[in-house]
């Protein structure tokens, strides 16, 4: 007899079964077995991700669902191009002091008009 596991056994509402059932329905998962084990993969897998990746890979930034859904609203009116891009601003807008940035516009408005002067 092949080895079958060790069988694990949990307690759920009739709720957490309703939502568990609906989300197979939807995403053709077998059967609750592999719906758990996936589950249980997952959630091993992301609680793993690096919250930092090497400079060179750039940043992981985990969002909820919810500010997900706030950004794809805010792209469906038009207030922002594309979540990266969005995410970015954010961080340069509060990494790079306002001051910094009117020093960094002056200077380029001064050589602008300096070599327009030769």
């Amino acid at each position: 007899m092949a080895d079958e596991g060790t069988r694990v056994t949990i307690r759920m509402s009739p709720e957490e079964i309703q939502l568990m059932e609906d989300f197979m329905d939807l995403n053709q998962v077998g059967n609750r077995s592999d719906f758990i084990r996936d589950a249980i993969s997952k959630y091993i897998t992301q609680k793993k991700a690096p919250a930092v990746v090497d400079s060179e890979n750039g940043v992981f930034v985990h969002l909820t669902g919810m500010q997900l859904k706030i950004m794809d609203l805010m792209k469906e009116d038009g207030t922002i191009y594309d979540n990266e891009s969005y995410i970015r601003s954010l961080l340069l807008n509060d990494l790079i002091p306002a001051e910094s940035k009117e020093s960094s516009k002056l200077c380029a408005v001064r050589a602008v008009q300096g070599s327009a002067k030769k």
